[in-house]
């Protein structure tokens, strides 16, 4: 009954997510300074669901997106810090997760622009087969390591709300895969050939933060808030 208590105060508060602008912790970033982010704002997702068409703030779908992308096998935790070493304090997790974040926000903008920009975006228009985003809610509420996955997920969306991936200053696609280059799940393998669902978290058990992992798998690129 707690579980399903908080899951519903989660439910209850999910549409607020981008009506409330706050200023993200860029502590480790090569960016720009910017007090808020109003991607919400901009546009909204529109997607055809087999029991009726929902329609999605771009940070919503971001969470959503990143739920279907995780490997299933990979699990987290509810505790906020792992100690690396003797004077630091990392949480590995988080540092996967707000990387994963900006790809999958990165993508979202990337295609908006492309589609110039209109009020209305359809999914359809994103690379992207993952849907059924409604059952997500179920899955939290009769699993609980699937609860922990989505409340880790909110909290690192959060921390990094409105970053995207830029190069030359423009939005750029940000294609990522599970275990190889050929399964590829967002546009097409680039020079850097695109984010491995499993290596970033290996890489950030390591040690980097979600800047170095982005830096890792795309080269010379920058993390900013979306203008």
């Amino acid at each position: 009954m707690k579980k399903i208590s908080r899951l519903i105060t989660f439910i209850v508060c999910l549409p607020l997510i981008g009506t409330v602008f706050v200023k993200p912790d860029k502590g480790a970033w090569k960016t720009e300074e910017r007090d808020e982010a109003g991607i919400d704002e901009r546009f909204v997702i529109r997607i055809e669901e087999d029991i009726g068409n929902f329609v999605f703030q771009p940070e919503q779908l971001t969470q959503f997106l990143m739920y279907k992308a995780i490997p299933e096998d990979m699990t987290f935790s509810s505790s906020e810090d792992y100690i690396a070493g003797a004077d630091t304090v990392r949480d590995p997790e988080q540092e996967y997760l707000k990387a994963l974040a900006i790809v999958c926000r990165s993508n979202l903008v990337a295609v908006w622009e492309a589609e110039q920009c209109p009020e209305v975006l359809d999914y359809e228009k994103m690379r992207f087969t993952a849907n059924y985003f409604y059952r997500i809610y179920t899955e939290a509420a009769s699993d609980s390591d699937a609860f922990v996955k989505l409340n880790e997920i909110q909290r690192a969306v959060e921390a990094v709300e409105g970053a995207v991936i830029t190069k030359d200053g423009s939005v750029i696609a940000a294609p990522f895969f599970t275990t190889s280059p050929a399964g590829m799940l967002v546009s097409e393998a680039g020079d850097q050939v695109g984010f491995s669902l499993n290596y970033a978290y290996v890489l950030a058990a390591q040690g980097l933060d979600f800047y170095e992992i982005l830096k890792y798998f795309y080269g010379d690129i920058r993390v900013n808030i979306y203008e």
